[in-house]
């Protein structure tokens, strides 16, 4: 591959002009071009013009989920307004036999006009023929129509879930807002088949490919689809490398068996044990020290109290996993970091590489504590893309002030934090987070185009232990590696999220051709 400019993860100045080289699996030389010779008889392409990166890793997605909604579910996330999104799911029930489930996903209500959540008033005028459940795109609130709400029993007498809420209108009966307590109505959901699972995840790497993706984080897994990635890598179907999250109940199954974090191979490995400790900004139960200044009668929920969190950190910690829990707001954050601290002192560990998923809303005594103790904040940029600035959701639920400490990452690589980026699929597609990163909405917190690529590569495999193996384009590395149709140092920062992937390498494959 020769001519492109050479952004290699490393954080080193870009190369014009580059040559790589790949044979087999892997790296066989990167460098300026006059410096590396080319082997006789190699296939050459020449990328002149764009820009070659290592392989993007999205260190934190719900890649298993995203592909089975891309087969069963309404996609509402480009929706322009709440009705829009009505007239969606409208067209679905046309063609779905009465009393059969009808789900959709991706709504954000912070982009339509109204500005509202939906209610089960709105979705009854959808249809009262079909059980309706509509997943907010943070995954942290669903609405539920009235026939959906009865399947689940869910009622006025219905006690509020421990770490989540059921909101009751002023008749004291569910509106069908449901937050952080999916789990009163999914047992009445259709499971999810093999077959359909297997095809999602097939669905979702060709996706990830278009997108130069060629790992990622899946967070919080279950039995099922631990099966589903093993029989997608053995069909072919799984072109991108996985690093799976563990959700509670296989926690228990593999501390049991003995089974760890890097347990498995370059295609499929056991990541973290996963916990969830707040919710979401967007669904306003993300665990602030402060109430929510939109709405001043909360502060968000907290999952689980404190003490069950420290419990549960040190069993992960002790059984030799790492540790990657969900917390966004800096109240949640700090009982993350009291429980990390915890697990350590309890058994000390050097190279653990806990991590804190989201890890957004952060004051300056936490990053402190987080350099010192070697914790990885996963974060995802795209966010800032989508919710940063004057005007902004994130203003609207923080306040102008308090705004200011949200993704700090400029703060972060400066005090020497290895940061991870991840999309949590809100949208998948690493340019953007590229791009939200460069460009985020607090000017002090943006950061280079060659850091963002670090986040986006490099220090994504040491999120999970890989960066000996891949994460750069250099010698002895998997061959790993994107090509970006624009040289995107001569790219205006505004405009990087226009640029397109034209060529995604795996393991020295080309996977993905734009226009083939």
């Amino acid at each position: 591959m020769t001519g492109g400019t050479l952004i290699d993860g490393t954080g080193r100045p870009p190369i014009k002009d580059s040559i790589v080289v790949m044979q087999g699996d892997y790296i066989l030389a990167a460098g300026k071009k006059g410096k590396i010779e080319i082997p006789k008889g190699a296939e050459v392409y020449d990328v002149s013009g764009m820009t070659v990166v290592p392989g993007f890793i999205d260190s934190h997605c719900h890649f298993f989920w995203m592909g089975i909604s891309m087969i069963r579910e309404v996609q509402l996330r480009d929706t322009p307004t709440l009705d829009a999104a009505m007239t969606r799911l409208g067209e679905r029930a046309k063609s779905t036999k009465k009393g059969e489930w009808i789900l959709g996903r991706g709504w954000d209500e912070s982009k339509w006009p109204e500005n509202r959540y939906p209610t089960k008033e709105d979705l009854d005028a959808v249809s009262k023929a079909h059980p309706i459940m509509i997943v907010r795109i943070c995954g942290h609130m669903v609405i539920l129509n009235s026939a959906a709400l009865k399947i689940a029993g869910v009622t006025g007498k219905t006690p509020q879930p421990e770490g989540g809420h059921v909101d009751m209108g002023e008749d004291c009966e569910p509106t069908g807002i449901l937050r952080d307590c999916r789990h009163l109505v999914e047992p009445y959901i259709p499971p999810v088949t093999e077959e359909t699972a297997v095809e999602g995840l097939k669905k979702a790497s060709e996706h990830a490919l278009t997108l130069g993706c060629t790992s990622i984080g899946d967070a919080g897994l279950g039995a099922e689809a631990l099966k589903a990635y093993q029989t997608a890598l053995a069909r072919g179907h799984l072109k991108t490398r996985a690093y799976l999250f563990l959700n509670e109940t296989v926690q228990r199954q593999s501390y049991e068996m003995g089974i760890r974090t890097g347990f498995g191979n370059d295609m499929i490995k056991i990541g973290p044990t996963k916990l969830l400790m707040d919710g979401s900004l967007g669904a306003r139960t993300a665990a602030l020290f402060e109430p929510y200044t939109d709405e001043p009668s909360t502060k968000g929920l907290l999952m689980m109290p404190p003490e069950a969190l420290d419990e549960k950190a040190k069993a992960g910690h002790r059984h030799g996993n790492q540790l990657a829990i969900h917390a966004i707001g800096d109240y949640a954050i700090e009982c993350v970091i009291n429980s990390i601290q915890a697990a350590l002192r309890a058994k000390p560990r050097k190279d653990h590489r806990h991590r804190i998923e989201h890890c957004e809303i952060l004051t300056a005594g936490q990053i402190e504590r987080i350099k010192e103790l070697g914790i990885i904040p996963a974060v995802q940029p795209n966010f800032v893309g989508e919710w940063a600035g004057p005007g902004s959701m994130y203003e609207q639920r923080l306040g102008e002030d308090r705004n200011r400490l949200n993704n700090p990452y400029r703060i972060l690589i400066d005090e020497g934090v290895t940061v991870a980026f991840g999309s949590d699929g809100m949208p998948f597609n690493p340019i953007y987070g590229v791009w939200s990163a460069v460009n985020h909405g607090i000017k002090d917190a943006r950061i280079t185009l060659v850091e963002a690529v670090r986040c986006y590569t490099l220090n994504g495999a040491y999120a999970s232990f890989e960066e000996d193996i891949k994460g750069s384009v250099e010698t002895g590395k998997l061959a790993d590696v994107a090509v970006i149709d624009r040289d995107l140092t001569e790219t205006a920062p505004e405009d990087i999220r226009d640029a397109k992937v034209y060529m995604t390498i795996v393991g020295g494959n080309i996977l993905y051709h734009k226009g083939l």
